[in-house]
């Protein structure tokens, strides 16, 4: 076992803690509300920077290699500076576009795109030429590393919690204010990081010694997971497609090809004479992998369903990028099997460090202006619109907001120009999705909202409307489609009544009665609409009430009245 440093351990040290307070200052900024705070995209850039580039220096950095990693190392860290600025720019502007809409999908992409690059960078600054027992030793230490190193830090944390506690329990606080003062643990967990990569570099025999392990776990599971495949391609036929795409069957399809691929090559590892099986269990799992291709066109059937019927979202783009990927690996995988039957394992490596950099370019332009996916998600849904695939009361404007970032909120900026004649409870919807909710609604806005299906509506009425939605908090406004008010009498009184029904985001509708008693109007409190029976839906329904298709139903049981006690019967 190699115990002896091969790394420049006062190096590591530093450059953990360098991060730390880099980690720090930015974190201050969000809390004290200075630059870059109010400025996403120079604030996803230096994130990006702080994370990134002290990562690859921490697990690639040796005595013998600082300048040459440096220069290939540096190129990767600007261009993720670049691309943070990007996706940061997206957020904007901030007072309308939330960090979540951004933030989740670039931090998958980058760590990815990191985890990709990092043993390309090993390889080149270490001068060694590429291949894929190198790419193999070198991802599995890194993960590894890192992520023993997490652990060691979360431990630390708990170990200092755990002293703050015990002082304070004894009503002496200092050492309490002073672990969670951001000042002291940013850089001392930086530090316990950095301290647990450099001890878990120089014992790196134990990392591969833990692969070998996990080798010998994923031998078991793998063939587990081709007989489970295999059956379930046997039992389609019988059940068909249809409840599988109704129970989110694609996701389920690319997870188990996905796993397949991952034990392939966790169990065959780079060796090309491998053979971790018997000659039957080894042409059973031959067999399994030259199926996986139709694993791919059955998730292919699937996801192109779902994009003909709905059109582009965030999610169906990342399923065909993740689909394209498993695809390319499973018909290089079956090709080189049927070719090469059981020598195979020759052609593995090439496909995999090939697919290795593919993978990391679309890592890449998916946070740059190349493949954004929120552009490409704008540019389906309005073309749904414009040939009248949905109409515009059915197009989700809260989609746009809390999903597609900027791209979503120029676009909305844009429909309120474009249908602000036509269709001004467009204008409203949209407005109200930006609102400060501690504004609350203007009785401008919310009769905006409202369409007469009877001719003129008294303004009493409405006004009573909005008095009784303002008691509520105007809770639900956000999440209404639209109102629609309906003239008709409903207790036989030769009087009008006035029944207003609330269309709202996911199918839901509910309807408030209006009715004058006094020459004054008054409400029932609000129903919701019962559309799940077996002869009606939703759409017909709502279809009925804009075109006033309706009548009254007597009711069964009058009301027993004995003395002043009245029973009701319904």
């Amino acid at each position: 076992m190699n115990n002896q440093p091969s790394v420049n351990e006062q190096s590591m040290i530093l450059i953990a803690l360098v991060q730390g307070f880099s980690l720090l200052l930015l974190h201050q900024a969000i809390e004290l509300d200075f630059w870059p705070h109010h400025s996403p995209h120079w604030l996803f850039a230096f994130y990006s920077i702080a994370f990134i580039g002290p990562t690859l220096l921490l697990l690639s950095i040796d005595r013998n290699n600082v300048t040459r990693l440096l220069k290939f190392a540096a190129p990767f860290v600007l261009l993720s500076g670049l691309l943070g600025y990007y996706a940061g720019f997206q957020a904007t502007p901030i007072e309308h576009v939330s960090y979540d809409t951004v933030l989740f999908g670039f931090i998958n992409a980058m760590v990815l795109a990191t985890f990709l690059a990092l043993f390309f960078i090993n390889m080149f600054s270490n001068q060694q030429d590429i291949n894929y027992k190198s790419a193999f030793i070198l991802s599995w230490r890194n993960t590894l590393t890192l992520a023993l190193s997490l652990l060691f830090t979360l431990v630390t944390w708990g170990i200092l919690m755990l002293w703050a506690e015990l002082f304070r329990a004894i009503e002496i606080d200092f050492f309490r204010d002073l672990f969670t003062e951001r000042w002291f643990y940013y850089p001392v967990l930086a530090l316990a990081n950095g301290f647990g990569v450099v001890i878990f570099r120089r014992f790196s025999n134990v990392i591969d010694t833990i692969v070998k392990l996990l080798q010998a776990l994923f031998t078991f599971l793998l063939v587990l997971l081709v007989f489970v495949a295999i059956i379930f391609l046997f039992t389609l036929p019988f059940s068909g497609l249809e409840p599988l795409w109704d129970s989110g069957g694609s996701a389920l399809v690319l997870w188990l090809q996905a796993l397949i691929l991952f034990f392939v090559n966790a169990v065959y590892q780079y060796d090309a004479n491998s053979r971790p099986y018997p000659v039957w269990i080894q042409r059973f799992i031959l067999i399994g992998i030259v199926l996986l291709p139709v694993f791919s066109a059955i998730s292919f059937y699937g996801l192109y369903l779902r994009v003909d019927q709905y059109g582009w979202s965030l999610s169906r783009c990342w399923a065909f990028v993740v689909w394209a990927i498993l695809a390319l690996f499973s018909v290089g995988y079956a090709k080189n099997i049927i070719q090469l039957r059981d020598h195979w394992l020759q052609k593995l490596s090439s496909i995999n460090i090939a697919m290795s950099l593919v993978l990391l370019v679309v890592m890449l332009l998916v946070n740059s202006p190349l493949l954004d996916f929120r552009k490409v998600t704008v540019k389906s849904q309005l073309n749904r619109l414009s040939s009248e695939q949905v109409t515009i009361n059915e197009f989700d404007y809260s989609y746009f907001k809390r999903h597609l970032a900027r791209p979503g909120y120029l676009a909305l900026e844009q429909m309120k120009q474009d249908y602000s004649e036509s269709h001004p409870e467009v204008v409203t919807r949209i407005e109200s999705l930006y609102r400060n909710m501690d504004e609350g609604v203007t009785y401008q806005q919310f009769t905006a909202k409202i369409t007469d299906l009877s001719g003129q509506v008294p303004e009493a009425v409405l006004k009573k409307a909005y008095s009784v939605y303002s008691e509520w908090g105007f809770y639900s406004f956000d999440n209404t489609i639209q109102f629609y008010i309906l003239e008709t009498d409903m207790d036989g009184n030769g009087q009008s009544d006035y029944i207003l029904f609330q269309h709202q985001n996911h199918d839901n509708l509910s309807y408030t009665l209006f009715y004058a008693e006094n020459d004054i109007w008054q409400n029932l409190p609000t129903h919701s609409a019962n559309t799940n029976c077996d002869t009606c839906t939703f759409e017909a329904a709502l279809e009925s009430i804009k075109a006033q298709e309706f009548s009254t139903k007597q009711t069964r049981w009058k009301d027993l009245l004995i003395g002043d006690l009245e029973l009701k019967m319904e």
